[in-house]
């Protein structure tokens, strides 16, 4: 199995050292003495990014930690999560922390026990997808001083070798109720310890903000695969979005039991501008009601509010039998109740309505109904 080559990024200044060998321990050290107990990794398709913290001065610790230059990174390759027993199998590389620990300590004058943050990213082999047979990356930490002792080992951090299945051909369509995005997955891996998700990701046009989009979403198996599809319901009308979707892996144990989840990488940003051209609905239950005061005669309409969010009004239309329909209301009515007076005893009328919103989309016209005044 070949390696990639392994990249590190230091939260400050750190340059590369050759050398290194196993030498002698510190003072006081053994292999389970761990200056670093917080070594943290978190995989995103084939990269895994490491995180620690080491002391830069701790004096009851005996870390000497002006003098510790050497950061090693060990990997195992296990079938199993947990692999606290190795020693450095496999040195993935050593890097020069001299440069970094000593600006940081000049920077941290008078704080005895300030801590510098590492950062190291690892590029995971090509062959990791053998879902049949499923293996964990277990790293190691292991700090060298100045004279190439060592001081003992970190906390072990564990990562499954699972497949992630990337969205292929992410597409989109809009209609009344959100962005729907639609993408299909092609996995020939029907493991049982192993279930394939995928997350939306949205951010909106100008800013860096990015959220994970809670979706309704479907699956349609095919013979090439399966189409997902997921709406993103929670949008603002007349804006752009970048939406994004990640795989992910969740892998269980054969009790059922989920010991880990991986996240793919992302697919390309696809551009959405959700422009409202979508109609109300039509507005349901119209209801005529004649009436008539002394020297005045009437038609009350009543109707059931719709759901949309963004109604502006109803809309109210009018004929005679044998007659064409015409508005009766000069602007949008934003109450549900109407009141016709402009009508004539013996005549028939047939009333319906329609819903707007407020860009002017218009819904179509609800069944007529009929009122006649007597």
């Amino acid at each position: 199995m070949k390696w990639n080559k392994v990249f590190f990024a230091l939260a400050f200044c750190a340059a590369s050292a050759r050398g290194g060998g196993q030498g002698s321990r510190l003072a006081g050290s053994s292999q389970d003495s761990q200056l670093v107990r917080d070594l943290r990794a978190v995989r995103k398709g084939d990269k895994v990014v490491f995180t620690w913290s080491q002391p830069r001065d701790a004096e009851n610790r005996q870390s000497f930690a002006g003098h510790l230059v050497v950061a090693r990174i060990c990997r195992n390759i296990s079938s199993t999560l947990s692999n606290s027993g190795f020693g450095c199998p496999h040195l993935v590389r050593q890097v020069n922390l001299e440069n970094s620990v000593a600006l940081a300590a000049s920077a941290s004058y008078g704080k005895p026990h300030a801590e510098t943050t590492v950062r190291l990213i690892d590029i995971l082999p090509e062959s990791q997808d053998d879902s049949e047979h499923l293996r964990f990356a277990v790293y190691k930490l292991e700090l060298l001083d100045d004279h190439g002792r060592r001081a003992g080992f970190s906390n072990a951090a564990a990562l499954p070798l699972a497949p992630v299945v990337p969205a292929k051909g992410l597409h989109s369509e809009l209609d009344v109720r959100g962005v729907y995005l639609i993408w299909e997955e092609e996995s020939e891996s029907r493991s049982s310890s192993l279930k394939f998700d995928y997350r939306i990701y949205r951010r909106e046009k100008g800013s860096s903000k990015r959220v994970a989009v809670p979706y309704q979403r479907a699956v349609v198996h095919t013979t090439e695969g399966e189409r997902w599809s997921g709406v993103d319901t929670g949008l603002e009308w007349e804006k752009t979005y970048f939406y994004s979707v990640a795989p992910v892996t969740r892998v269980y144990s054969p009790e059922g039991h989920l010991i880990a989840e991986v996240e793919g990488e992302d697919s390309e940003p696809l551009e959405v501008t959700t422009h409202d051209v979508f109609a109300p609905a039509v507005p349901e239950r119209l209801l005529p009601v004649v009436g008539h005061t002394p020297g005045k005669r009437f038609v009350d309409l009543l109707w059931t509010p719709n759901t949309e969010k963004d109604i502006s009004g109803y809309n109210v239309y009018r004929r005679e039998e044998n007659g064409q329909s015409a508005r009766i209301n000069s602007v949008p009515i934003t109450t549900v109740s109407f009141q016709d007076v402009n009508v004539s005893t013996g005549h028939k009328y047939l009333y319906c309505i329609s819903a707007v919103d407020i860009r002017g989309n218009e819904s179509a016209r609800s069944p007529e109904t009929a009122a006649v005044v007597p």
